[in-house]
């Protein structure tokens, strides 16, 4: 048989919980994302339980927040001069919930919920098949070739209950225990495979599909140091997790081949390290900048395999259940600026994302991209109430592939509105 366009190159977006790249928001709340997401040494509010969870024990008494971003993604793939296809117009939602309370002087405790993943890709792929099939034509295929959906929708929802600790008045520490639950679709052509009769049959296999969810552990530590009224810095750890995801896998037309067309299917995805420094500055009143610097092992994505569960599939797609991803270790820098009056702020932003995907493992389903980001917002507080508004424009480099899994011209631009509110008690 020979292998699918894709040999399912989309399974490592579950792991994708730290990092942009085409697949999900580079953080969450609009104050801190329209700061650029240079937070982890600021994270004041209650948005820290994802930034740096010992931000949470400046929480005067208690704190409830609603963060809400809705990721509009527009891309384009051209394949030769004579194909291309862009992307259907897409929503995909992602937020973070958060309830916190102080319990005594010094220690604060609540939870936070939030959305790690929420993009895919939905391409109005129509002749996609034929153009990566030519010079075969469609009639040559059994049965004849026809288009085929290539779709992925990426999520994942974390319940992080959280403590912090004031250790010294300069000096807090705090965690979060991370309960990450992960869902996968996809959808996409298997591709074709021949089958030695005489006169040879090339059998179209039709549309594969991919369903898989699970769970996986983590945890988030944070230290936050603020020595003097005008400067703060912090360190955040999330430690590498394992999503245990399982489902099924059908193609379309495998039964052609005397194959069962669906098995149960398991997959082990290493959520990687993220490691983050950052350091806010307030240089005169109601100015603050702030800088991070925040890396993921992504090389911790060198191989994943699919397990399946049907002896059929074990003996015949041995090969196409092996991926390797060779992804490298990436560093984002970030930049964020705030100017507060009275009961309003302004804010901007800017960060630079590399992509960790090499050009051998691009592909339409996750198109990983070097990101240059735009951020701008606006806040304003009334009485115990606070709402932030804010805008990211992720612009991705345009990346043309030689060689590798799909060959092509890549194009990304992801909008990102966001809305947040917060209230005090």
């Amino acid at each position: 048989m020979r292998k699918p366009v894709f040999a399912c190159l989309f399974l490592i977006s579950l792991a994708a919980g730290v990092s942009g790249n085409g697949l999900n928001l580079n953080g969450l709340g609009a104050r801190a994302s329209a700061m650029g997401g240079a937070f982890v040494g600021l994270a004041d509010d209650y948005t820290a339980v994802f930034w740096n969870p010992a931000g949470l024990t400046l929480v005067q008494t208690g704190a409830f927040g609603l963060t809400g971003d809705l990721l509009l993604p527009s891309s384009r793939f051209t394949l030769n001069p004579t194909f291309s296809m862009e992307t259907r117009n897409k929503a995909y939602p992602a937020g973070l919930a958060g309830y916190f309370r102080k319990i005594g002087d010094r220690i604060v405790v609540g939870l936070g919920v939030y959305t790690l993943s929420g993009l895919g890709a939905d391409w109005a792929s129509e002749g996609f098949e034929e153009a990566l099939a030519y010079p075969t034509p469609p009639g040559f295929f059994t049965p004849a070739l026809e288009s085929c959906r290539w779709r992925s929708f990426i999520g994942s929802v974390t319940a992080a209950p959280a403590i912090a600790v004031r250790v010294a008045d300069w000096l807090s520490v705090g965690a979060t225990l991370n309960l990450s639950y992960g869902f996968f679709e996809t959808s996409q052509w298997a591709g074709s495979a021949l089958l030695p009769t005489k006169p040879p049959t090339l059998v179209n296999l039709g549309q594969q599909s991919l369903d898989l969810t699970g769970w996986g552990f983590g945890a988030t530590f944070g230290v936050l140091a603020r020595p003097y009224d005008w400067l703060s810095f912090g360190f955040s750890w999330r430690t590498e997790a394992t999503m245990k995801l399982s489902g099924t896998t059908d193609i379309e037309n495998l039964e052609i081949l005397g194959l069962p067309g669906s098995s149960g299917t398991d997959l082990e995805v290493p959520n990687p390290t993220w490691l983050a420094g950052g350091i806010a500055v307030r240089p005169v009143a109601g100015l603050t900048a702030t800088f991070d610097l925040q890396w993921t092992n992504w090389a911790k994505l060198g191989t994943l395999q699919l397990v399946f569960a049907d002896p059929a599939w074990v003996a015949n797609m041995a090969e196409a259940s092996t991926l390797v991803l060779d992804w490298m270790d990436r560093t984002q820098i970030r930049a964020g600026l705030e100017y507060a009056w009275g009961s309003f702020a302004v804010r901007a932003g800017y960060y630079h994302d590399p992509a960790p995907a090499p050009d051998e493992t691009m592909n339409v389903l996750i198109p990983s991209f070097t990101y240059n980001s735009v951020t701008a917002g606006f806040g304003y507080v009334r009485d115990r109430w606070k709402i932030d508004l804010g805008v990211e424009c992720l612009m991705g480099q345009d990346r043309v592939i030689t060689s590798g899994a799909m060959p092509g011209t890549y194009e990304m631009t992801i909008w990102v509105p966001m809305a947040s509110i917060g209230y005090a008690f």
